[in-house]
């Protein structure tokens, strides 16, 4: 049975908080130079989540990664 995640990218400010954000989840890639990280969550619990993402120091901002929002495009080739 496969999960239904959701991808986000959370932009730092210290490098300090990318190493505790795989607690949160499956982190995917993380760019120390552009200080961000791409990481895979529940999609169940991302209230939850990504409320505990915001109360870390560190976090400038949270972004729904592209592969999360692929359902919303028109694939149909009309």
């Amino acid at each position: 049975m496969a999960q239904e995640r959701l991808q986000i990218i959370v932009y730092t400010r210290k490098t300090g908080v990318q190493q505790k954000l795989s607690q949160m989840g499956n982190v995917i890639y993380i760019s120390k130079k552009m200080n961000y990280v791409c990481l895979y969550i529940d999609a169940k619990q991302k209230d939850k989540t990504i409320n505990r993402i915001k109360s870390l120091h560190g976090v400038s901002r949270i972004e729904v990664g592209p592969q999360s929002q692929r359902h919303l495009l028109d694939l149909s080739h009309n």
